[in-house]
């Protein structure tokens, strides 16, 4: 995602991007240093099906770098990974069409066997699937779970909306129309861990001593202000290799670029309402953030709110989202109402037209050739 950014001096490339990758690279040196078993990416590579070049060489040098140190990486499609159509690449066909070591793709629901260091993991994906796809899902996953073996540890990966989930702003991003999936149907007591994407927002959907433990990381980066109060992170998930085999989690938050609003409702007797908003500002970290700015106006304050002044109080923000005014409106007198009678909002859309009409003088004749046409458009 490269909204509120602005261009990179040294690289030339967007600020946001440049968010995305650094947060990248820290899951990525994470993963190294706890030198994991696995690392398993539950969709949503891109904001859209047709990444640009940039993005894509900077999410595969990462990916390379995984391979590279031998840690198996699977990847599952999303939805914004997903083409329209049926036979056309994913933005992530790359990786199985280059056949790179350690580097899994799936884009049907399916039953993997992947060798790490401490044994085979075994993984049933779940895809993004289009809809109708979705008739069958239920004995289709009865099937890849019966493939479970109890001697090696088996996880569930899956870009999907599940029943008992909370969206975040992401809902207005949705691609076409999301399928929930009951969530019993991934509570199959041979699953360790159920890793989830799509929903943006961390949360974990299985109750305190379920098994297996259903999760969603959540997004590793912020994408608006929608997330702004969301923790961002990844999940560092142990399975231990008892008889119990028991499944605990660790959330680790990432460095995820700061998103800050600041309100201020300014009095209608204040002398000084730049001081005001500025003073507000100062209470309020904003330094590498994205900031945005909300005032308040009480319709009978006079004074002059100096612009150039609060933008200067921002300078340490990464990045100005906007400093929007809100001007109260003073109560309509009666100089605004038409012949003395009730205000124009509380007419309906033709009562207030007629009135104008007549204010206007307007012929009767035309008055109603008018209204017919008007009538027209409030109907279609």
């Amino acid at each position: 995602m490269e909204n509120y950014a602005k261009l990179d001096p040294e690289t030339g490339l967007s600020s946001r991007l440049l968010d995305f990758f650094n947060t990248f690279d820290f899951i990525v040196d994470l993963a190294i240093k706890e030198n994991v078993d696995a690392v398993v990416f539950a969709g949503d590579a891109y904001k859209t099906r047709d990444p640009n070049p940039t993005q894509q060489r900077g999410f595969g040098e990462r990916i390379k770098k995984l391979a590279k140190a031998g840690i198996p990486t699977i990847l599952v499609v999303g939805n914004h990974d997903t083409p329209n159509a049926e036979g056309k690449a994913n933005t992530l066909d790359i990786y199985s069409a280059l056949e790179i070591d350690h580097v899994w793709v799936s884009r049907k629901p399916e039953y993997l066997k992947i060798p790490t260091k401490s044994g085979t993991l075994q993984v049933i994906t779940l895809p993004w699937l289009h809809k109708n796809d979705y008739k069958t899902v239920g004995d289709k996953l009865k099937s890849l779970y019966d493939k479970i073996t109890s001697e090696n540890s088996a996880i569930f990966l899956s870009h999907a909306e599940v029943e008992g989930s909370q969206y975040g702003s992401e809902k207005g991003m949705a691609i076409g129309t999301d399928v929930t999936i009951p969530l019993p149907l991934l509570q199959d007591k041979r699953l360790d861990y159920v890793a989830l994407g799509h929903i943006h927002k961390h949360q974990v959907l299985s109750k305190p001593g379920d098994k297996p433990l259903v999760v969603y990381s959540g997004s590793p980066e912020r994408i608006d202000f929608g997330e702004e109060k969301e923790e961002k992170g990844i999940c560092l998930v142990e399975i231990t290799s008892n008889e119990k085999r028991e499944t605990t989690f660790k959330f680790i938050p990432t460095s995820a670029r700061i998103f800050r609003t600041i309100k201020v409702s300014l009095k209608p007797d204040d002398p000084d309402p730049t001081r005001t908003v500025i003073a507000e500002i100062e209470k309020h970290k904003v330094k590498d953030a994205i900031a945005r700015i909300i005032v308040d106006i009480p319709a009978d304050l006079d004074k002059e709110i100096k612009m150039d002044l609060i933008k200067k109080a921002l300078k340490e923000a990464n990045f100005i989202a906007g400093i929007s005014r809100n001007v109260e409106r003073k109560e309509r007198s009666a100089s605004w109402r038409i012949d003395g009678q009730e205000e124009v909002e509380r007419l309906t859309p033709i009562e207030a037209l007629k009135k104008y009409f007549a204010a206007k003088k307007i012929s009767l004749e035309k008055q109603k050739e008018l209204e017919k046409y008007a009538a027209q458009l409030l109907e279609s």
